[in-house]
This record gives C-alpha cells, sequence and structure tokens, in this order.
C-alpha cells in the first residue's frame, strides 16, 4: 500500500464527512482474529434522552478498502 492512497482514501472519507453535519470518523484499526480492517463513523450530534446514537462501521481485508466501504455506505446519507 502506498501512502498517496491511504492519504487520498482518508480525504475522500473527510470531504463525505464534512458535508455531514455532527457526524465524526474515528480511526481506522486492524482486528487479528478476524484479520479484517474496521473503522466506524458516528453521528454526534446532541439527542433527546431516549434516542440512541447512530454508528456505522465498515470492514475491509485492507485499511484503503475498509475506508471505502465507509464512504459507499455514507453516500446516500451526505446527499440528502
Amino acid at each position: 500500500m502506498t501512502d498517496g492512497r491511504r492519504e487520498r482514501a482518508w480525504a475522500d472519507l473527510h470531504e463525505l464527512v464534512a458535508r455531514m453535519p455532527g457526524w465524526a470518523v474515528g480511526p481506522c484499526q486492524y482486528h487479528a482474529d478476524d484479520a479484517l480492517w474496521h473503522v466506524a463513523a458516528i453521528d454526534r450530534r446532541p439527542l433527546d434522552r431516549e434516542a440512541k446514537r447512530e454508528a456505522i462501521t465498515a470492514t475491509g481485508a485492507t485499511e484503503i478498502a475498509a475506508l471505502g466501504v465507509l464512504v459507499e455506505l455514507l453516500g446516500d446519507r451526505a446527499s440528502r
């Protein structure tokens, strides 16, 4: 994996999340148990007392793949 591809994948994700007020992205982490990378986006907007915070998690065989999956999962939300 080249640093340029990794940086572009993170930049694509951050550009998308910038169009989603109140959302944040966590770190991408490798889990050896399932040999997959995991990354999540979380809706951090204030909620009423009974509401549950929404989180969307993506996985991939590589860090770049996991970031790409998250971009795909969030794509529809960013256009709302």
